[in-house]
């Protein structure tokens, strides 16, 4: 089902899967480019050549395809089919370039979130194609209203605002920030004021009970310490690529064991200076697998 939301946020929801009213599992929530896909946008050269690209052109990141199937597979024997979206600041004229894509890579989803540059420009508005906080926080929300007791799984990258916009989010989503206050650091992040009293209507919407934000992760697209990450109180978790992800996922009992494995195997071939025992050894260290989890993916 496509259906564009009004609450004036220039948003195209794409949402293919009904929930009950307490359904309460887990769902995992990704970023496309540069977190699923390795996309180039870093000039306004590079932004305008998105819409225009095909399926052939797009490039997975190593490991990631691996990964995504394992997720929607789940961590049991059988197929759980557990929920898959993504959301994207690509225009929804891209929706089948991605989902081509998706289905070359073998990437099953219930539904993608875009950023609609028609209705930007309509608005008058370009400064939002480039403007994310706003932009990710209004479409995560609208995204919870049909699952307002599920328990979210994050994952982007810092190639742009990703940790403070889910960051944000999830203090949202936690009732850590209501009211003036949610205001007032929704305008330290740079959101707009338009753009807050869309996010000021989907907050009004929200069920007195919810479910959770479990954890955050973050693929380190610019090369930036991973104590920069402390200030987020241990939700946000930084990744160098998806050998740490696969890892970490595993040790959450996200993913299963040989989805971790192949996942590294991918990493490995592309990048010859990964060393798999080396990320093993850190990954313990870390605190993001078990000594016992971790023996078994080397075993």
């Amino acid at each position: 089902m496509m259906w564009t939301r009004k609450n004036n946020y220039p948003l195209v929801v794409d949402n293919q899967r009904t929930y009950t009213d307490d359904f309460d599992g887990d769902v995992h929530v990704w970023d496309i480019d540069k977190t699923y896909l390795s996309t180039h946008f870093s000039s306004l050269e590079g932004l305008m050549r998105i819409p225009v690209e095909f399926a052939i052109d797009k490039r997975s990141i190593a490991g990631m395809p691996e990964i995504l199937r394992g997720l929607r597979r789940g961590s049991g024997a059988g197929f759980q089919c557990v929920p898959l979206y993504f959301v994207t600041a690509s225009p929804p004229q891209m929706r089948r370039v991605l989902e081509r894509k998706m289905l070359l890579d073998g990437v099953e989803h219930d539904g993608i979130i875009f950023k609609d540059w028609l209705g930007t420009f309509r608005s008058l508005r370009p400064g939002r194609l480039r403007e994310q906080v706003g932009f990710k926080v209004t479409a995560l929300l609208t995204g919870r209203g049909p699952r307002p007791m599920c328990h979210e799984y994050l994952f982007g990258d810092n190639a742009e605002t990703d940790a403070e916009a889910f960051f944000l989010y999830s203090r949202i989503i936690h009732k850590d920030l209501v009211g003036a206050a949610a205001e007032r650091s929704l305008r330290k992040a740079g959101v707009a004021e338009d753009d807050l009293g869309c996010i000021r209507t989907l907050m009004d919407t929200l069920p007195s009970t919810l479910g959770s934000v479990r954890r955050i992760f973050i693929r380190l697209e610019r090369d930036v310490p991973r104590e920069h990450y402390d200030q987020y109180n241990g939700l946000v978790v930084p990744i160098a690529h998806s050998c740490e992800l696969a890892i970490a996922l595993y040790g959450l009992d996200l993913v299963r064991g040989d989805v971790a494995q192949l996942a590294c195997q991918a990493v490995c071939q592309q990048d010859l200076s990964v060393d798999f025992d080396a990320v093993i050894e850190d990954a313990v260290a870390r605190g993001l697998v078990s000594q016992g989890r971790a023996a078994d993916l080397v075993g």
